[in-house]
């Protein structure tokens, strides 16, 4: 059963009109998406069945062809046989070679896929699942190891990604202060696993990734380690070009002017959140804490408030707090009326606003639906 508190049934009763877009970090969509990638795969595994099914019978057909090519005793002179390859090359390599098995495989992949795509996330999508993980990042004090590691949650894949959070996102928009961070993660990897660590999903490899951190760090000033991760990456790649001149260009900027380290990088200034540290510092655990409550002055009850509804059934509640006053209420919904709602809700949420003058509009750093 499920418990809500007493400011959990606004957000219930909440209705908007629908929105079939801004997946971003929203829960639900999420979890919607990962539906909808069940149904992908369930297209892919029928026609991987398809297509291995097509692939053996065109094996066979090479086995065959190439039997009778190594038989000796497989004479044109016997006219069955010459009859037989007059029919392959006349009939048999024509059905092979213009086939239209694999088109109508491939056409029937993209034919659901197109179901589908509407509801799919898109790059907007993309990015700002990226911005999440580094929200989560700051706010939570996480370092990308520990993240990767499984720390805020166990994770089953030992090839998380990486190298797309910070290039496409953190790298790509000047971010520097968390590039760094999940490039030097993902530098690494690639290093214990001698280049190999590589997941499909990331489309990067130990050269990208030494190239985008040596940048990264030559634009926070540390001009002496941008120079020894592009030595590094000329060692994998000794004829670039680009990254010979910028060990050339690094080199001589260290013997004129020194090593540029400023002040410790410092992530980028978000201007709408005056009071993010302060934020911060609670969710880590740092701010000032609650005084905890007596015992003696908290306790359940069963509550009708006075309406003839909750005879029969009164509420159960219970006080967390007096001093703020927090309650909550057990048995509130059942976990069937829990899901109903949220199914009913779910096509109407859109991404939640701010104000802005006379306006409301959608900001980055508020990434909820409501």
């Amino acid at each position: 059963m499920r418990a809500v508190g007493v400011l959990g049934l606004g957000a219930l009763l909440a209705w908007l009109p629908p929105a079939h877009t801004d997946t971003f970090s929203a829960l639900r969509s999420v979890r919607q998406a990962r539906g909808n990638e069940g149904r992908l795969l369930r297209r892919l595994r029928a026609y991987l069945r398809e297509e291995s099914a097509r692939l053996r019978r065109l094996s066979r057909f090479y086995e065959k062809v190439r039997a009778l090519h190594q038989d000796p005793g497989a004479s044109v002179d016997n006219p069955l046989l010459a009859f037989s390859l007059i029919k392959r090359l006349s009939s048999d390599w024509p059905s092979v070679v213009y086939s239209s098995e694999a088109t109508e495989n491939s056409r029937a992949l993209h034919v659901g896929f197109q179901e589908l795509q509407r509801e799919l996330p898109g790059a907007e999508d993309l990015d700002g699942a990226a911005r999440a993980l580094m929200r989560l990042q700051d706010v939570y004090a996480l370092s990308v190891k520990g993240m990767a590691n499984g720390f805020f949650q166990p994770t089953s894949t030992d090839r998380p990604p990486l190298y797309s959070p910070g290039r496409r996102v953190a790298y790509d928009t000047g971010d520097y202060y968390h590039s760094i961070a999940w490039l030097e993660e993902a530098v690494s990897r690639f290093r214990l696993s001698y280049g190999s660590w590589n997941p499909e999903e990331e489309r990067g490899s130990l050269e990208d990734a030494l190239d985008y951190l040596a940048f990264s760090y030559f634009m926070a000033g540390n001009i002496s380690h941008a120079l020894t991760l592009s030595r590094e990456f000329l060692h994998y790649d000794p004829s670039n070009q680009r990254v010979t001149r910028n060990v050339a260009k690094y080199e001589k900027l260290l013997a004129t002017h020194g090593d540029r380290v400023g002040p410790p990088l410092q992530r980028p200034n978000v201007t709408q959140l005056q009071n993010r540290d302060a934020y911060e510092e609670l969710c880590q655990g740092l701010g000032a804490q609650m005084a905890p409550e007596r015992p003696s002055h908290l306790g359940c009850s069963y509550e009708t408030n006075g309406s003839p509804y909750l005879l029969l059934q009164p509420a159960k509640k219970e006080t967390l707090r007096l001093q703020p006053y927090i309650v909550l209420y057990h048995d509130f919904v059942s976990d069937a009326e829990a899901e109903t709602i949220k199914g009913l809700a779910g096509p109407w949420l859109q991404r939640s606003v701010v104000a802005s003058g006379e306006k409301q509009q959608k900001v980055e750093y508020r990434i909820s639906k409501r």
